[in-house]
């Protein structure tokens, strides 16, 4: 019958040990806490179990509080007598007698420790014991077990006095936690040092008694002094934390590449900085080793508890503008399609790419550029240029594929604006791709977590990996160098983003300043206040030996010409060393895409007279030669030195052959309206400034006027200019063909005459 009523309450009330939900652990590389998150009732309990704890703790608890625990079936008659006695003899209960299974029975049920709960306790660890294993019943002792405040479990105990894991406690700390769960309010070692002492030695002196320590051991331990700091929490790298907790719900603990020392020291270059941008701005950072993708640096928010710069915001993967800093892989694939080499002729002159026209950071122009200048200086217009030869869409395929995590506009194709940052991503997608110029052109996609796989993808060849990443090198003579750093830097429209991307030897990292409200930054830019902020960061990286970055065997340094891009050779107006891909040596592209100059070639045979020197047509004349003179790009034609023009290097048609070639117009563009050194005055009186009306006449459309060598418009042949201020200027005029004219004039202020503006008056 006694059976059958067990049995019947057992199926009642069934037993388990389910554990209570558990505080969230993130950790660093070497396992100490970054952020903590506790339960939902706000308790911390981090999952331990017996194997993951130090055998001192163990051996002090089951000797201490329980030495027949493997033994017993979750009661110890002998224990219970002894403990009745000392209440009978007492009158009050001066020790409970129970085993650990009747304190987990205590915790688990929350029973009292009255007769009945002492009752209840005992029922209820024969029902434990009856249905767990030893194993079982000890786990949730070392994970629900109380420790004083919201601490609950060993691995919070330890980790919260002591500052680590409960893998490493020492015996004296082994000692002080096996007895602190008996009154964690009485005894806790952060508030109560000297009881907590007291009774720490009293465990030490039970585990001599036993045997299972040696008197010489818990001297030992009996002077080390209780150093337990009051439990609070860690917030290193919270905003990855955070990120890493939600991307692992079902993991207590979680670990992490972060590198402390590296990760605190970031921290303060974020806080430092904040008193250099905007009041509502932030920042992010990111570091990570380019040969695993472990990210050892993560700061998400130049404040994560300041509100006013929406520090709650992790930035290292919000999605922005990236700016120009795209540019190096567009000069890539361009390497890798045989389009370009690094001392490629580009035209940094007003261009139009169908209905797009880009203009330059600065709003001026550079003329004639090479590759490697227009990278370094961040140009937008070559850029373009380049992009347009290589594809928009090709473009945006092979970096998609490379995890660059571009996202368009809503209904947006790929198109010319993806060079000035026309799409969005993220700091850690540009810090992967930027992987790929140290590792050979391979992607690397940032690893978090242990659990992260290392995921490489393809983006550009070697070769074409190592000149671009020589081209960022920084000038040796610049107040800013730091050796074996290549940088790019990069600003979106309206100066809402502010980047700067960096590979040093063995680290790729990356640095956003901006307003996450998307507000500008007037006066803020890449150059000015990433860059610092980036030079500080490798500062701090930890010193190692230099690695050597051998030039790849498919890369080659060669003398090419301008204007051709070609290999040296008579027709040479320049002559700029280059490094060349694959020995592909392209001419240089004369036009944009789409366009049919006259000339398509940057070498054109002409028949010359050999009396005459003019030009002449095929069948004029019989004694004539044959010529190969240089070709400049027709939009550069305003850019160059006079000799090298067009209209300078090729002869007149001779008179006699009256078949035009169509190479030069019979009426060269000309400017009309003003004449060469004109002076014009502004008359003191007129407060308006007065216009100027002029033509070009001839030429072929379309258009380019220039005052000063900066753009004014491109437009048909007529113009109306408001005269400026006084000064001398040049008012020049360049059409489709590379013709072009100018005019030299002065603009005059005539003195006010207070005399002859009253009689004007009269």
């Amino acid at each position: 019958m006694t059976l059958l009523i067990l049995l019947a309450l057992d199926r009642w009330y069934p037993g388990n040990l389910q554990p209570r939900s558990r505080a969230r652990l993130v950790v660093d590389a070497a396992g100490h806490p970054l952020r903590s998150f506790a339960d939902e009732e706000g308790v911390w309990r981090y999952e331990t179990s017996a194997a993951q704890v130090s055998p001192l703790y163990l051996q002090a608890l089951i000797n201490y509080e329980d030495r027949w625990f493997y033994k017993h079936w979750g009661v110890n008659p002998l224990s219970l007598l002894r403990a009745a006695g000392q209440w009978l003899r007492s009158g009050k209960i001066v020790s409970g007698g129970s085993t650990l299974t009747m304190q987990i029975a205590r915790i688990r049920y929350h029973l009292g420790s009255d007769i009945f709960g002492k009752l209840q306790q005992i029922m209820r660890a024969l029902q434990l014991e009856f249905h767990f294993s030893k194993q079982e019943i000890l786990t949730y002792y070392l994970n629900h077990a109380p420790f004083g405040g919201t601490l609950e479990g060993v691995e919070a105990a330890s980790r919260s006095y002591f500052g680590y894991s409960a893998q490493n406690l020492t015996l004296a700390q082994a000692a002080l936690l096996a007895v602190l769960p008996q009154a964690p309010s009485r005894y806790r070692p952060d508030r109560y040092p000297a009881r907590a002492e007291q009774q720490r030695n009293k465990v030490l002196d039970r585990l001599v008694i036993f045997g299972s320590i040696t008197p010489t051991a818990a001297t030992d331990a009996k002077m080390e002094s209780v150093a337990a700091t009051t439990p609070r929490l860690a917030m290193v790298a919270p905003l990855l934390a955070r990120r890493l907790k939600q991307t692992y719900p079902d993991s207590a603990l979680i670990s992490s590449f972060i590198d402390r020392d590296l990760q605190q020291r970031l921290e303060q270059i974020a806080r430092d900085s904040v008193y250099l941008i905007p009041e509502r701005a932030s920042l992010a950072i990111m570091v990570m080793e380019h040969e695993t993708g472990k990210v050892v640096g993560y700061v998400g928010s130049a404040d994560m508890l300041d509100a006013n710069r929406f520090g709650h915001v992790d930035m290292v993967v919000a999605k922005r503008s990236p700016g120009s800093t795209l540019k190096p892989f567009i000069y890539g694939l361009a390497l890798d399609g045989g389009l370009i080499h690094s001392e490629s002729l580009l035209m940094d002159v007003p261009l139009s790419f169908s209905d797009y026209r880009p203009h330059n950071f600065n709003g001026g122009f550079s003329g004639p550029v090479s590759v490697s200048r227009a990278l370094k200086e961040s140009l937008n217009i070559p850029a373009v240029q380049v992009l347009e030869q290589l594809g928009p869409g090709q473009f945006y395929a092979r970096m998609q594929t490379a995890g660059a995590g571009l996202l368009l506009p809503p209904g947006a194709q790929p198109n010319l604006s993806l060079a000035l940052g026309g799409v969005s991503t993220s700091l850690e997608h540009l810090v992967g791709l930027y992987s790929t110029l140290a590792n050979g052109g391979e992607a690397l996609k940032p690893r978090l977590t242990p659990d992260d796989p290392v995921q490489r993808t393809k983006l550009l060849s070697g070769g074409a990996a190592w000149i671009v990443r020589n081209l960022l090198y920084r000038p040796t003579d610049e107040a800013d160098f730091i050796p074996d750093l290549a940088v790019k830097t990069g600003t979106s429209y309206g100066n809402r983003d502010a980047w700067a991307l960096g590979v040093t030897d063995n680290h790729t990292l990356g640095v956003w300043v901006g307003s996450p409200d998307n507000a500008a930054m007037v006066g803020h830019f890449g150059n000015f206040t990433a860059i610092p902020i980036l030079h500080t960061v490798v500062s701090v990286l930890p010193r190692t030996n230099h690695r050597a970055h051998p030039r790849p065997e498919t890369v080659t340094s060669q003398s090419i010409c301008w204007p051709g891009g070609r290999p040296t050779s008579t027709l040479c107006d320049e002559i700029h060393h280059s490094w060349i891909l694959d020995q592909t040596i392209p001419q240089t592209m004369m036009s944009t895409v789409g366009q049919s100059p006259l000339i398509p070639t940057p070498e054109l045979s002409l028949r010359i007279s050999r009396d005459t020197g003019l030009r002449t047509t095929l069948g004029c004349l019989e004694d004539d030669l044959v010529r190969i003179i240089p070709i400049w790009p027709a939009p550069l034609q305003n850019w160059i030195k006079l000799a090298w023009r067009n209209k300078v290097r090729i002869p007149a048609l001779d008179p006699r052959c009256n078949l035009n070639d169509g190479l030069l117009t019979e009426s060269p563009v000309q400017i009309v309206g003003i004449q060469d050194h004109d002076r014009i005055k502004r008359h003191a009186s007129t407060l308006a400034q007065p216009r100027l009306s002029v033509d070009a006449v001839g030429g072929q459309p379309n258009w380019y006027w220039f005052l000063n060598d900066e753009l004014l418009t491109e437009t048909g042949n007529h113009l109306n200019l408001l005269l400026p201020n006084p000064g001398e200027y040049q008012l020049s005029v360049s059409d489709q063909a590379g013709m072009s004219d100018s005019v030299r004039f002065v603009v005059e202020q005539e003195p006010f005459n207070l005399v002859n503006e009253v009689e004007k008056s009269l």
